[in-house]
């Protein structure tokens, strides 16, 4: 039995299979490959009644079905012993069943599969219905979760089911990136947008979303009986533009959730030059699933961290650095702001979003932004105003970063769409969730053209673009558009003319937390701006190189905007020097244990409740009376920390000095090391 022709004859089960084998062997299945494992001569010849399987994958469960009169507790003991040896050679779990009664049991101990309580494990298995594909879907679903949960949690010493886990799929996306941008040898950008589309499709797939003709379980048939190029022609023209279906469009602005280019052309045609590396990636995911189970539960440090995966692979760096905030620092800022005490009516806003990470940490870490999307009578209908901009134009490529905003969006909802997922709701999510919170403006100047008085924010998150170069061509067009007005503050680079908007669209009372390289804080004309408009809260330094892409110092600037009445400030500024942020700051952005951005924000949280009396204790932290920050002329805090501060916190390397003589001896050695290295070579 081949395996084209085991996927011919097997039924659909969900993202699985069901085949009743009849007179087949354990031998004639391990010449189809559903077998990986040695079986012993004996083993060869056994005849299970049916199994569950992953299509390119392994089996997962062997049924036995027997007559109701042949299935009684007095017999039960003597099937189990029968049948686990054959259920045992192929996988876990065997199932016994008479379609009215069915007896779970781990294969390898020969014992029942006990649940999360303690009971053991009667969920109803009836071939019957599974073989005439009769089930309801949420009978299926739950099924095939058990199954899954069997698969992950049985072993010789234990027969429980262990709680729902969930899963990262980092190695998975970063194996399949390597294997496109390898391949293709397109821009790592391009092999991201591509890998991010087929993770979307499998994760819909897997949560019920995709049903059986458009879902990824059909391309797997395909694949296995067809061949690549049919796989991907129905990807191409079925179960993509199904996705896109279920997904509208903006009616603002065309974008929606998928957009890669090389498995499809700009037309959304197959590609089949690539169909081979279609293919490929397709058994990639489904070897993934075969091994670790579906993409429903998504682990929630890989929805924080999808795309700063990628920025990992050097190749990447580059080309990918330039939109995003390390999620150590998004998180920090985020916990620094009241965005968990936003009530009904408020406003947040990302006007630089580029792929959502504020937006999207701010939903995803506090549950009164998160229940916005919660549907409520067959709506989803935010409470909260969420808005995240990005600059494109009417170029394809131009539309890629609010693209992967919105499909990182749909990752990190991604237990509401398991739960809700009927093509009503869908739309729902699609028109008041991904289309209503990320919106690409289409215009030279982005954001800075977006200009209205009645479009203001309680609070406002970002890390916004900051060049000097262009500049002047951007305060060209601001001037041809009659805009100067709004940007009348002066002051260098787009940073200023960021920083201005922000302070435009705060509503009296509302805070801004913003990135902002060293110039900006060294400009007279912008400080003096930010304190006639704003009331400092707090300038937080941050180590050279936290961002992929620039060595240039940055740092959190805090803000809150005066009422009607300009009041002078009289309370004092929280100042904090950041020397690591929990990951390496090289190119291999690996996470380490030292990270000062969890106490600069616990702390900032106390400074908060009372600033008129916190006293800073953690010798990073430095409270500046208002009377003399009011007459700094930079804003640069670290340099408030002495040279011997820096040095007992490791900041810098203390000097040492040494005498003529103690320094000759040491070019002596170097020059020594020197010959002998060379010697090696």
């Amino acid at each position: 039995m081949s395996e084209d022709l085991v996927a011919r004859q097997s039924r659909p089960f969900g993202r699985l299979a069901y085949l009743s084998l009849g007179s087949t062997t354990l031998a004639q299945l391990k010449r189809s490959r559903f077998i990986r494992s040695t079986l012993a001569p004996d083993e060869e010849q056994r005849k299970p009644d049916a199994i569950v399987f992953l299509p390119l994958g392994g089996i997962k469960a062997v049924v036995e079905i027997k007559q109701p009169k042949d299935l009684t507790a007095r017999t039960l003991p003597a099937i189990v012993k029968k049948y686990a040896p054959i259920a045992r050679a192929v996988c876990k779990l065997l199932i016994i069943t008479d379609g009215k009664t069915s007896y779970w049991y781990n294969a390898i101990s020969e014992k029942p599969v006990v649940d999360e309580a303690g009971s053991e494990l009667r969920l109803l298995f009836d071939p019957a219905l599974v073989d005439s594909e009769r089930l309801s879907p949420e009978a299926q679903l739950r099924l095939i979760d058990v199954i899954e949960a069997c698969d992950q949690s049985l072993t010789k010493t234990s027969n429980q089911l262990a709680p729902r886990r969930e899963i990262d799929p980092s190695p998975l996306a970063k194996s399949v990136w390597q294997k496109i941008w390898v391949n293709t040898g397109k821009d790592p950008g391009k092999c991201l947008y591509n890998v991010v589309e087929i993770l979307v499709f499998k994760f819909l797939s897997d949560a019920g979303v995709l049903t059986p003709n458009y879902s990824f379980r059909r391309i797997v048939e395909l694949l296995a009986r067809e061949g690549a190029d049919d796989a991907l022609t129905h990807y191409a023209s079925i179960s993509r533009k199904q996705i896109r279906k279920l997904f509208p469009a903006s009616r603002e602005d065309g974008t929606t959730i998928i957009n890669g280019t090389i498995f499809v052309n700009e037309k959304g045609d197959a590609n089949l030059a690539q169909a081979a590396l279609f293919g490929e990636v397709i058994r990639a995911f489904q070897s993934f699933d075969d091994e670790n189970g579906s993409l429903r539960n998504i682990d929630r440090n890989f929805k924080t961290r999808l795309y700063e995966t990628f920025l990992r692979q050097q190749a990447g760096i580059r080309s990918l650095g330039q939109y995003f905030t390390p999620r150590n620092v998004v998180q920090s800022i985020v916990r620094m702001s009241k965005a968990g005490s936003l009530k009904d009516g408020a406003s947040i806003c990302d006007p630089f979003c580029g792929v959502g990470g504020f937006l999207l940490e701010a939903i995803n870490d506090n549950a009164n932004l998160w229940d916005q999307f919660q549907p409520v009578d067959g709506k989803v209908s935010p409470k909260i105003v969420i808005r995240g901009y990005d600059k494109g134009s009417d170029e394809k490529d131009d539309e890629r970063t609010i693209i992967l905003a919105k499909a990182n969006m749909l990752v990190y909802l991604s237990n509401l769409l398991s739960e809700f997922h009927s093509e009503e709701l869908l739309k729902e999510f699609a028109d008041n969730a991904f289309n209503d919170v990320f919106r690409l403006i289409r215009s030279n100047l982005g954001t800075f053209e977006r200009i209205d008085p009645t479009e203001q924010y309680d609070l406002i998150l970002t890390n916004p673009p900051y060049v000097t170069s262009g500049s002047l061509s951007l305060r060209n067009n601001i001037d041809a558009l009659g805009l100067e007005k709004h940007y009348a503050a002066g002051g260098r680079g787009t940073e200023s003319l960021a920083l201005q908007w922000i302070i435009n669209h705060l509503k009296p009372g509302g805070e801004a937390y913003v990135v902002v390289p060293d110039g900006l804080l060294n400009q007279h004309s912008m400080l003096s701006y930010i304190k006639a408009e704003c009331l400092v809260r707090a300038v937080v330094a941050l180590p050279s190189r936290t961002f992929y892409s620039t060595p240039k110092k940055t740092y959190i600037l805090a803000i809150e905007k005066k009422g009607s009445v300009k009041v002078d400030q009289t309370e004092p500024v929280y100042t904090f020097m950041v020397s690591e942020i929990g990951e390496s700051r090289d190119t291999r952005r690996v996470p380490i244990e030292h990270n000062d951005l969890v106490e600069m924000q616990e702390q900032f949280s106390y400074f908060s409740t009372n600033r008129a009396k916190f006293i800073a204790t953690n010798p990073r932290n430095k409270m500046i009376a208002w009377s003399e920050f009011d007459a700094l002329s930079n804003w640069l805090v670290e340099r408030r920390w002495s040279e011997a501060e820096k040095v007992d916190l490791g900041v810098i390397e203390e000097s040492i000095e040494v005498d003529p003589e103690s320094f000759r001896s040491l070019v002596d050695e170097a020059q020594q090391s020197l010959a002998l290295l060379l010697k090696e070579l």
